[in-house]
């Protein structure tokens, strides 16, 4: 597939050359041809090295060519042509009458290499194996967890008939191979439960047709747009050790067609020098598929596995969820010096999703739904920026978002945000340059759940108690700073500074408040026709403060009410606080250096750390006090890539170099790996090795020849 898009491409460059021909075109650029060598044998599996780019051994071969002429233009580029991270890019035209761009980007995304399963069949739609329980490793088959994931396509603009102009973009997404999965093999994970592979085979058409109407003091267009999502697999059917090694499926997602209609318009020029702008569209999501009839399981008599009716309310699920958006905002400047801006947004989204209940009587009594969500944004603002003074500028806005998730959501039906900010703006040092920020949010909400349980003996009451932060009350304060200085001939200095503080209302169970700081520096200094070298450094810093409650009796044997967290904590009831901290370090040096007329150098050294940890605290009744976690998702990263260019001529150059990468990677939840969890009853747990060894060291080298022409 990759030869004969090349060939295509190149067949489009030459069949447009007559043309270019006639009108003095003009061809400059560059081909590169090379190697790359890696070493990485360190790693037990490598695909956090190898993921989304190929340092695999082979030829490195790109090209950026440019060709211009009085009525014409093209581009044409590529990059790792023949490699799974290759990229091509043509795009051209001509002057006041088209335009036009082909493509083609891909990837690797690499999950696992090395593997063990104890399924014949990994990857597939279908997994099998026999002989449960299957906890000796040395029997099971190695596997490998990835996909190639491609993107093709192009678009057509004509504008020959101005101010009217015409635009067609298509592409196509292809998706092939595997992604980690997993399903549990009783009624839930408790039961053991199996890593799989899931089959992915995707491809994803998209076509947009755009016509329009523009001039210097208007705009109007009207577009539609038409996604199919397509897959080749919507199920996987695998050994459920558990269930007496009967056959278990699990659903996958199943294709879907999307449509957007949008209407776009701009004037300006308007009173005030005022510009207005609209927008409005209207989309829809649509997805059928027929409803599974059986799952796997037991019957309350105690007979083997098989399979049973699930009991749902219709053969068929019919997805339909459509969203209309409007946008409108106002911007002039009454006045000298004062820019303002007026804008209203709303969003409409209905889901009108076949509403599912499945009881399967023989596993469970319980009735299961699921949830359709719909709900209405609205939101409208206004800002300011007023100069005073050649060197300050000062701004003012207010914003509100009134979100109605229409009685869809089980705890929040309504939250209002009411948002206020001041910056300022200066420049009257010279050489600095500075900007300060703050911004103030209140968020109310509708909580639905105040008055649920009979008493605190039933498992609802807590639910009273339990908040969640992305819908609940919160106040919130935020602040960032900048700030860029030259003060001497090639030094430059520059300062970020980032704050946010979340304080979420009346919270008893669930996140009381999480703070996040960043601060970023960088410094530059040196002549570029000599030497330069620049310096940066990044460090934040994520806190999480939350409560939350641990029922191990019920009313039957304690004193009543277990489900209150106000009540006396005993060993068996009782709150507990999480503190959640997670820390981000970067920081690199890259220096350029011109040894000579013919050789320049250059190096960099970019090194990243996270360090998590999370912290407990539970009453002294609790006999055994939880251990603070110390490896908490802490990982290491260091990068160092040296690099020199030798001119041997005016056309021809030589460029190498060597690139060295280290990473560790610890979390406290995959210490003492293992590829199973054996358990009684059938109940254990096999795994397939994902974030087992993470860890790799590798030397990479490469070269090129570069012509220029």
């Amino acid at each position: 597939m990759k030869k004969k898009l090349i060939s295509i491409l190149i067949a489009n460059l030459f069949l447009a050359a007559p043309v270019f021909a006639q009108d003095s075109l003009k061809i400059s650029g560059s081909v590169n041809l090379g190697g790359i060598a890696s070493d990485d044998d360190d790693a037990v599996d490598p695909s956090r090295l190898t993921d989304i780019r190929d340092l695999s051994d082979g030829v490195l071969f790109g090209w950026d060519i440019k060709g211009r002429s009085s009525a014409h233009w093209f581009d044409f580029f590529g990059e790792n042509i023949g490699r799974d991270d290759q990229y091509i890019n043509l795009r051209g035209g001509s002057y006041g009458r088209f335009k036009y761009r082909l493509f083609s980007d891909s990837l690797t995304r690499n999950f696992l290499e090395g593997g063990l399963t104890p399924y014949a069949g990994a990857g597939t739609s279908n997994h099998t194996a026999t002989g449960w329980p299957l906890l000796n490793t040395t029997s099971w088959n190695s596997v490998n967890v990835g996909y190639d994931r491609r993107d093709d396509g192009g678009y057509f603009e004509f504008g020959g008939l101005s101010p009217w102009y015409f635009r067609v973009d298509g592409n196509q997404v292809t998706t092939s191979g595997s992604k980690i999965g997993a399903a549990s093999q009783g009624m839930s994970p408790v039961n053991g439960y199996v890593d799989l592979a899931f089959p992915v085979e995707y491809t994803t058409k998209n076509w947009t047709v755009e016509g329009g109407y523009a001039t210097k003091t208007m705009h109007f267009s009207a577009s539609w747009m038409s996604s199919k999502f397509e897959t080749d697999n919507t199920k996987v059917d695998w050994t459920n050790g558990f269930w007496s090694s009967g056959t278990d499926t699990t659903y996958l997602g199943a294709g879907n067609e999307y449509s957007r209609v949008a209407l776009n318009g701009t004037i300006r020029q308007l009173p005030l020098n005022s510009t207005l702008a609209a927008r409005y569209t209207k989309d829809e999501l649509e997805s059928s598929f027929a409803v599974g009839t059986t799952v796997l399981g037991i019957s309350p008599s105690g007979t083997p596995a098989r399979q049973l009716p699930v009991g749902a309310n219709t053969p068929n699920f019919d997805g339909n969820v459509e969203n209309e958006t409007f946008t409108l905002a106002l911007t002039s400047t009454p006045m000298k010096g004062l820019d303002t801006r007026i804008y209203l947004n709303e969003n409409d989204r209905e889901d009108g999703s076949t509403h599912m209940a499945f009881n399967s009587a023989p596993v469970t009594t319980s009735t299961y739904v699921n949830e359709p969500y719909s709900y209405e944004k609205s939101n409208y603002g206004i800002d300011a920026f007023y100069r005073f003074n050649k060197g300050n500028r000062v701004g003012a806005g207010w914003d509100y978002l009134d979100f109605d998730r229409k009685d869809m959501r089980y705890d929040y039906n309504r939250s209002k945000d009411r948002t206020w900010w001041l910056e300022w703006k200066t420049s009257m040092i010279e050489n600095v340059s500075a900007r300060v920020k703050y911004s103030n949010l209140d968020r109310s909400s509708d909580f639905k759940l105040g008055n649920a349980g009979a008493s605190a003996n039933s498992s609802d009451y807590m639910f009273r108690y339990q908040s969640a932060f992305d819908a609940g009350e919160l106040k919130q304060d935020k602040w960032k700073v900048n700030f860029d200085a030259t003060p001497a001939e090639f030094l430059d200095l520059g300062l970020e500074f980032n704050y946010k503080d979340n304080k979420y209302q009346d919270v008893v169970l669930g996140r009381h408040s999480d703070n996040r700081r960043e601060v970023y520096g960088n410094v530059s200094f040196g002549d570029p026709s000599a030497w330069r070298f620049t310096l940066f450094g990044d460090y934040e810093k994520v806190e999480y403060e939350s409560q939350h409650r641990v029922v191990g009796a019920s009313a039957a044997t304690t004193p009543p009410g277990p489900y209150d967290p106000f009540m006396p904590p005993t060993s068996a009831n009782y709150n507990w606080q999480g503190l959640n901290e997670e820390s981000n370090y970067a920081y690199g040096l890259a220096i350029d250096w011109p040894a000579s007329e013919k050789l320049k150098l250059s190096a960099s050294l970019v090194r990243y750390k996270t360090d998590g940890s999370m912290d407990f605290a539970a009453p002294s009744v609790v006999a055994t006090q939880p251990a603070p976690i110390s490896l908490y998702d802490d990982s290491e990263r260091t990068a160092f890539n040296l690099k020199g260019t030798f001119a041997f001529s005016k056309a021809i150059s030589f460029t190498a170099g060597w690139a060295y990468e280290k990473y560790e990677y610890a979390d406290a939840q995959y210490d003492g790996y293992r590829y199973t969890i054996p358990a009684t009853n059938r109940q254990d747990a096999y795994l397939m090795g994902y974030l087992k060894d993470p860890n790799y060291k590798a030397n990479i080298f490469y070269g090129w020849v570069t012509w220029k022409f």
